[in-house]
């Protein structure tokens, strides 16, 4: 809720009102002295607590609001697809590139042939030649954000 101070002289008369004129008139008298046209000092923000608004309150929550554009991330420090591609010095495997693990999301944990997703921290092992990464991650893990967001993604380039 805002409310611009500007009206507080108009609260309790209102037919919107979010207060009484008790309310309104309990206000500090600074404010009920304030001329009809202020000067930019003099125009703020009004909240029931009084407290003071950021800078720009519509946007200013925007990602908390919206939790799937900023998942919480269970490795957030492999969150590029090169940090990622980083933990495969050691790979095991021959028939599944490090490069498709990584652009599933997935990064070496450094033991046999286990993965794990940096979003989810969804983890696969015991790969087998016929394997797709992001076919495997989505199969086990498919509330996955990651996946979510590529399965998406692969849908809007594929639209004719």
């Amino acid at each position: 809720f805002v409310q611009r101070t500007l009206s507080v002289n108009n609260l309790g008369l209102s037919s919107r009102s979010a207060f009484s004129s008790s309310v309104a008139n309990s206000l500090s008298p600074s404010l009920h002295s304030m001329a009809l046209s202020p000067s930019l000092e003099q125009v703020g923000y009004f909240s029931g607590s009084f407290s003071s608004f950021p800078q720009d309150p519509v946007t200013a929550r925007a990602i908390e609001d919206l939790p799937f554009l900023s998942p919480k991330l269970h490795n957030p420090s492999m969150r590029t697809e090169d940090a990622r591609l980083r933990t495969f010095h050691s790979w095991p495997l021959t028939f599944l590139s490090p490069t498709d693990l990584a652009k599933a999301g997935l990064y070496y944990l450094g033991t046999a042939d286990k993965v794990a997703c940096f979003t989810c921290g969804g983890q696969l092992c015991n790969w087998e030649p016929k394997d797709n990464a992001v076919s495997e991650h989505r199969r086990h893990y498919p509330n996955c954000p990651f996946v979510e967001n590529l399965i998406r993604d692969q849908h809007s380039f594929n639209v004719s």
